[in-house]
């Protein structure tokens, strides 16, 4: 197999809600020396989502799609088997449920070859790897790796953090933690909330450094801005602890396509549940 890290022998096309088994897949011909492209893991943080993952599939030997009702649901895995299946690629189906292939699915895998993995696939795993040494021309002498004792599924969550945000909040500078996600998540209404908690702030410095007279005549109004000053402060709490999930999902997912794009919701429905 390929040891060059910018080769892979095998493109793993799988549903997020099969991320796990399709984690032990791809732990296991790893295990075997088969190198792997797996969506988020190979996705360079920076790039574009679709243009990464068509450029994996043009360079694989193997399509190796975790079939199961979710992926005959998802529209980014029909692409994908879709390119593979324009290109030639050999697609092995890893079935992981009862569901049957319809539509175009059922088009592409007509010809594939099927691996029956339910009611357990990871009984199955041993025989995948067989398939692919078949199908990539590897004769091996040894028998085939099987130890999922150490396995680890990827923690996609590890995306989902920031402190800044959250550090700002807790601070009197909490407004410019809505300025941040706002900007770092391009949504505007929170940039402009950063504006409305901005205001008491403005008015307490206003008359703290008497812009408008001296600051003995304004002691009223200063204590009062300094309430309304505390009151939007915990507000302002409460809110930015009510949309971080969604701040995070989103800046999570913008690291592999703009908010425009069509990708961006079947992203931020992925990373939303985690």
């Amino acid at each position: 197999m390929s040891l060059d890290d910018e080769k892979h022998d095998v493109f793993i096309s799988y549903s997020t809600r099969n991320s796990e088994i399709a984690s032990k897949v791809c732990y296991v011909l790893e295990q075997n020396d088969i190198k792997c492209w797996i969506a988020p893991r190979n996705i360079s943080s920076g790039r574009i989502y679709v243009d990464e993952i068509a450029d994996a599939i043009k360079s694989t030997k193997i399509v190796v799609l975790i079939f199961s009702k979710y992926s005959q649901a998802s529209k980014y895995v029909n692409n994908e088997i879709n390119m593979a299946f324009s290109r030639k690629v050999p697609i092995i189906s890893f079935n992981v449920d009862e569901s049957l292939p319809k539509d175009d699915m059922e088009y592409y895998l007509k010809v594939s070859q099927w691996l029956e993995a339910y009611p357990d696939p990871e009984s199955q795993l041993e025989t995948l790897v067989e398939d692919v040494w078949d199908l990539c021309n590897e004769k091996r002498g040894s028998s085939v790796i099987l130890n999922l004792n150490n396995f680890r599924q990827e923690d996609l969550s590890k995306h989902k953090k920031d402190w800044i945000s959250l550090i700002l909040l807790f601070t009197p500078f909490y407004w410019a933690s809505f300025f941040y996600m706002g900007i770092s998540a391009t949504k505007k209404l929170w940039t402009l909330m950063g504006f409305v908690y901005l205001i008491p702030t403005l008015l307490f410095l206003i008359i703290y450094l008497q812009v408008f007279g001296p600051l003995y005549i304004f002691y009223p109004l200063l204590y009062l801005f300094a309430v309304i000053f505390v009151i939007f402060w915990v507000f302002a709490i409460i809110h930015g602890l009510t949309i971080r999930n969604e701040f995070l999902t989103r800046k999570s997912v913008l690291r592999f396509t703009s908010s425009d794009d069509e990708l961006f919701e079947y992203l931020y429905d992925e990373y939303a549940q985690l």
